[in-house]
């Protein structure tokens, strides 16, 4: 029961926040406790586990929701980490050309793949953004089949992130990529928590059509989270639960990398595909252009 009630209220909490990522998980097993408790016909308990049962079901079950559209999309954008120490890094290149998406993104892009990024996308990207890193794990790429007509690197705390004003069908939609610090350990937590409110910010002062994905390292639930999407007036596009990480298992468990879009957008659709290689899953949206 405590348990839930802190996935509510994490009080700034690393070690809270971090549970609170895996609420789902916590609802599964408050389940168990309230069937084996009526069998067992220990009321008490019941009652306490049916409570951190319903805590956990309003603050996960909306993310569980699917959408039916049914309206023609105008481009298809990806989001992408492939992981930078990914052993088959050719083979996860090849499959995102695959998918054919108007507009990607790469997280924790590493600079020896840029030949085979280049052999691959020049051709048929030719408009990118890229800041590559040796080291693990913050390279940053954005590949575009359309026009980027301004684009730059911009510093999220001690990352880079990207902003690009793409020409999409003669409409100006504008894209801004990131990717925040892991909240393993306090201080890494409130960067990115302040990551968060400085690409929110920006969001905020765009006007027109915005898109901003990445891997954000927060559950769709979180209170953080939530504040993100207010302040920077988006909204976040899944169609259904679509957990992304990890991929150790095979099957990820929680939901962290997104693609958030602003008003002058409708999305048409939202799936995650597996990245050979890497720890997530990735993410491919559609959307029509109001």
């Amino acid at each position: 029961m405590l348990l839930s009630i802190s996935h509510w209220f994490p009080l700034g909490n690393n070690l809270l926040e971090l549970f609170g990522a895996f609420a789902h998980f916590t609802f599964v097993v408050s389940v168990l406790f309230v069937l084996v408790a009526m069998v067992l016909r220990q009321w008490i308990p019941t009652a306490l586990s049916l409570s951190s049962a319903s805590l956990c079901a309003v603050l996960v079950v909306p993310h569980f929701s699917t959408f039916i559209a049914h309206e023609k999309d105008d481009f298809t954008i990806g989001q992408f980490n492939l992981y930078h120490n990914n052993a088959s890094p050719e083979l996860a290149i090849s499959e995102l050309e695959k998918l054919n998406a108007d507009v990607f993104t790469i997280q924790e892009l590493n600079s020896a793949w840029k030949p085979i990024i280049d052999s691959v996308f020049l051709e048929e990207y030719p408009y990118r953004i890229e800041e590559p890193w040796n080291n693990c794990c913050y390279g940053i790429g954005l590949y575009s089949k359309f026009p980027i007509a301004h684009g730059s690197i911009f510093k999220t705390e001690s990352t880079p992130a990207i902003k690009a004003t793409i020409n999409i069908g003669g409409k100006v939609v504008r894209v801004v990529s990131f990717h925040t610090k892991p909240p393993v350990f306090p201080n890494e937590t409130e960067e990115r928590n302040q990551q968060m409110r400085t690409v929110a910010k920006i969001a905020s002062e765009i006007t027109g059509p915005l898109i901003v994905l990445g891997d954000l390292n927060i559950v769709p639930w979180d209170s953080e989270f939530k504040s993100f999407l207010k302040a920077g007036n988006l909204k976040a596009v899944r169609d259904g639960f679509q957990a992304t990480y990890p991929m150790y298992f095979g099957v990820p468990l929680i939901p962290i990398d997104h693609i958030t879009y602003s008003n002058g957008l409708i999305p048409t659709s939202c799936e995650v595909i597996k990245i050979l290689g890497s720890d997530h899953k990735g993410m491919v949206a559609t959307f029509k252009l109001e």
